[in-house]
């Protein structure tokens, strides 16, 4: 472990790797931050870094939040001044363009942007008073300074690493991890530089890439392997050409990431099996680093990690086109598809299913989904096959033993999926029931559509309009 003083830590050559997150501090962390070294009067610790040196320089394991925030307190308060200064840098993030020009940059959506450091810029210039400036800088060349751990591991002790830094809650997300692996067995830094971009695009999931077919048609030259912090944040127009962008929260996607690689990753092992199985009800996030590793080991082929990456690439277009997302903001539900029959019966079938299994852990659904559509690509057999999946699953529940012999019927111990199901039957046969059942001619079934259940819902209210309850 090394002792380091701050200013001869700027002077070291760090690279944040590219298989790092973003960054991501918000301003209560970088305010916390502030407040601390303002108050200083002796040494303070700002905690431990971890690197892995290779060559002159130093990649940037641990600690990168921390390091970048100091970094843009450096420059605000002038310890820093000159841009060959800046030795933080991030790799492989040249944008995949010749162009470093932020506001062109951020226009284009095909460039990887990371936007929370021009924030993180933002709000440390909102903090920071200009008289406060020298004073700060005078505690950051003194007072401040860190350990230094240097790791030695390769092979699987590196990946072990990685596993254990995430288990402790550090920087790392499972599919960091999964992207990290994948890296490592890319062979050209172009390669590396495109699934970084590819891997930036995709955590986003509510965001549609219409444009990736598949990895070799991610295009872009590496020409500078390295940019600096300083490239990124320092510019003053930022905010006022930007305000056109599109805010994607409107957007509520089924998956997270982390959910949608580990489905991905099943039905890669999976691919030539033509069964439909139901998942195991305990196929969740923890299964996704041993589920990659039961995929690939250490002596897999370049070419079978190229097919990987071209097989999640497939199944990212498929989740943007065919399954449903909810639109917060008309509270309603839409698909990409263009057919507008078979759209309305898709996110019907669809919607029912999503907000009858909220744990994204029993979505089994979506399995089918993505296996069905990307082998057989029939819209009709699928809306069938949906069918058959949820009358399958509420018929084998009402006509098991122990929930005949159960209070079932009461609704109390009734999966929602099972009143759903009744919804679903009504809404798309609904001229042919009300042939049969009057009552239901005053409904304005036009206007429903499947929404999320906080409790069970009741045929008649259990109070009246005085709140008076209804024996009935």
């Amino acid at each position: 472990m090394e002792y380091i003083k701050v200013i001869d830590g700027f002077k070291k050559k760090y690279i944040i790797p590219c298989f790092q997150r973003e960054y991501s501090w918000e301003k209560e962390e970088i305010e916390e931050l502030i407040k601390n070294i303002k108050e200083l009067k002796k040494d303070y610790c700002l905690g431990i870094t971890v690197v892995k040196k290779e060559g002159s320089n130093y990649l940037l394991i641990d600690g990168q939040q921390r390091l970048t925030t100091l970094y843009m307190i450096a420059m605000c308060c002038n310890c820093i001044t000159k841009k060959e200064e800046i030795n933080l840098t991030s790799e492989y993030t040249t944008l995949l363009g010749d162009n470093n020009n932020l506001i062109e940059l951020l226009n284009d959506k095909e460039k990887n942007i990371p936007r929370k450091m021009y924030d993180g810029w933002q709000i440390i210039n909102s903090i920071i008073k200009e008289e406060e400036k020298k004073k700060i800088k005078e505690i950051i060349n003194k007072y401040l300074y860190y350990y230094e751990i240097e790791l030695n591991l390769e092979g699987n002790e590196l990946n072990h690493y990685f596993e254990v830094m995430n288990s402790r809650g550090v920087q790392l997300s499972k599919s960091d991890i999964v992207k990290f692996y994948i890296m490592r067995k890319l062979t050209n830094d172009k390669d590396k530089e495109k699934l970084n971009y590819l891997w930036y695009k995709y955590e986003k999931m509510d965001d549609e890439e219409k444009n990736i077919t598949s990895f070799k048609n991610i295009k872009g030259n590496l020409k500078n392997k390295y940019r600096t912090i300083n490239d990124i944040i320092k510019n003053p127009n930022f905010e006022e050409e930007n305000k056109e962008i599109i805010n994607l929260e409107d957007y509520n996607s089924i998956l997270t990431f982390d959910y949608f690689l580990l489905y991905v990753i099943k039905l890669y092992k999976n691919r030539n099996n033509n069964t439909y199985e139901k998942l195991s009800n305990d196929f969740t996030l923890t299964d996704l680093i041993k589920e990659y590793e039961e995929m690939f080991d250490e002596n897999i082929s370049k070419d079978e990690v190229y097919n990987f990456i071209d097989y999640l690439i497939n199944m990212k277009n498929i989740y943007d086109k065919y399954i449903v997302k909810f639109i917060k903001s008309n509270e309603s539900w839409n698909l990409n598809i263009d057919s507008e029959n078979k759209k309305k019966q898709m996110i019907l079938i669809q919607s029912c299913l999503r907000v009858s299994f909220t744990n994204r852990a029993s979505m089994h659904w979506i399995y089918v989904t993505f296996k069905y559509i990307y082998e057989e690509n029939d819209i009709d057999k699928y809306i069938s096959i949906m069918e058959n999946f949820i009358r399958k699953y509420v018929y084998d529940y009402i006509n098991s033993e122990e929930n005949i012999k159960s209070h079932y019927r009461t609704g109390f111990d009734t999966p929602i999926i099972v009143l759903n199901y009744l919804d679903y039957i009504m809404k798309k046969n609904y001229n042919e029931i009300i042939n049969d059942i009057e009552e239901l001619r005053e409904i304005k079934v036009k206007n429903f559509s499947f929404k999320f259940r906080n409790s069970i819902e009741h045929f008649k209210s259990r109070h009246d309009k005085n709140g008076n309850l209804n024996p009935e």
